[in-house]
């Protein structure tokens, strides 16, 4: 069995080093599997690009890919394609996601599941976020259920696996190529019937100061009603 593990990433020059090698060495102790680290550059400024080139030279299991657009979810989609695997992973650089979790993420799959992904609402999970992030978290899981009556309770969680056949058949439809493409991949694989299933997960906001967040909540919140909207005309 192969595990691919996609870490977009955007000018994460700060934390991109550090985290890669805990992924690395996490998963030469606890992964039953041959796994590859894939790097997704999407057009970063500062030397992300560079440091990724330079794991990628030093350590086997790691992989540069530069790609010409941003986006998170154009970012994963080049990940996914770029190699063949059994079991297709990601997360986000900053491992705001405990790595304890990826072992359920593989063995979900493993197990049978077409998609699995952290739940941050299970009662088992340890969350350390700040109220606001607490607040829109809520009222984004409100506004899912209440206009794509979509049962999954942590769409936009930045942890998730899939299998070969969701990356094969599913991917291509997913049209955002932003922050809600993980969103609309859970949405459309629970739509069309897909097996998922959710794990609880340890999860901390870890940015600080300047660098805490990466994006502008209500501008996003727009874009993201923008994509529910056209979610609910085009589902049946």
């Amino acid at each position: 069995m192969k595990v691919l593990i996609v870490v977009p990433a955007y000018n994460e020059e700060k934390v991109l080093e550090a985290n890669i090698l805990k992924i690395l060495d996490f998963c030469q102790k606890n992964l039953k599997a041959d796994f590859e680290i894939v790097i997704v550059d999407n057009q970063s400024t500062d030397a992300t690009g560079q440091i990724a080139q330079r794991l990628a030279n030093q350590y086997p299991a790691v992989h540069y890919l530069g790609i010409d657009q941003k986006g998170k979810g154009f970012a994963i989609k080049s990940g996914w394609q770029s190699s063949s695997a059994d079991v297709y992973c990601f997360m986000d650089a900053d491992l705001a996601t405990d790595l304890s979790a990826l072992p359920a993420l593989v063995e979900g799959i493993s197990a049978g599941y077409d998609l699995v992904c952290g739940n941050r609402f299970d009662p088992q999970s340890k969350i350390k976020r700040s109220g606001f992030r607490r607040l829109v978290s809520f009222v984004y899981r409100r506004v899912l259920k209440m206009f794509l009556a979509v049962k999954i309770d942590d769409a936009p969680c930045g942890f998730k696996a899939v299998n070969h056949q969701v990356r094969v058949k599913l991917l291509a439809q997913v049209k955002n190529q932003a922050w809600f493409f993980d969103s609309e991949l859970v949405i459309l694989a629970e739509k069309l019937g897909y097996k998922i299933k959710q794990i609880p997960v340890t999860w901390v906001e870890p940015r600080t100061a300047k660098d805490k967040s990466r994006v502008k909540v209500f501008s996003l919140a727009l874009n993201y009603f923008r994509e529910i909207w056209r979610l609910r005309k085009q589902l049946p």
